[in-house]
């Protein structure tokens, strides 16, 4: 969705926010997991995912997963730490 960029990295941010559970949130979290792996491969990237809602109340076990594998997983109310540590590389 944006991109933040530093002096020493890159940060590609995805940001979403579900009202309702289904199969999508599933399937995002399966993606965002490849996609984070791919571009946490390079020093100079670093994939961020900003999500958030009640739809993940029926898919904690797939956002568990996810928080697992990318180090970067925020939700709103803990977003504040990412822009505390990006101010502090700028």
């Amino acid at each position: 969705d944006f991109v933040i960029t530093t002096p020493s990295k890159t940060y590609l941010i995805e940001v979403n926010y579900y009202n309702s559970n289904g199969s999508k949130p599933n399937e995002v979290a399966r993606a965002y997991t490849d996609i984070s792996k791919k571009i946490n491969g390079t020093e100079e990237y670093e994939f961020v995912w900003i999500t958030d809602g009640p739809g993940w109340k029926s898919a904690k076990n797939k956002l568990e997963a996810a928080y697992k594998v990318i180090p970067r997983l925020y939700n709103l109310k803990s977003i504040s730490d990412f822009i505390e540590d990006i101010q502090k590389k700028c």
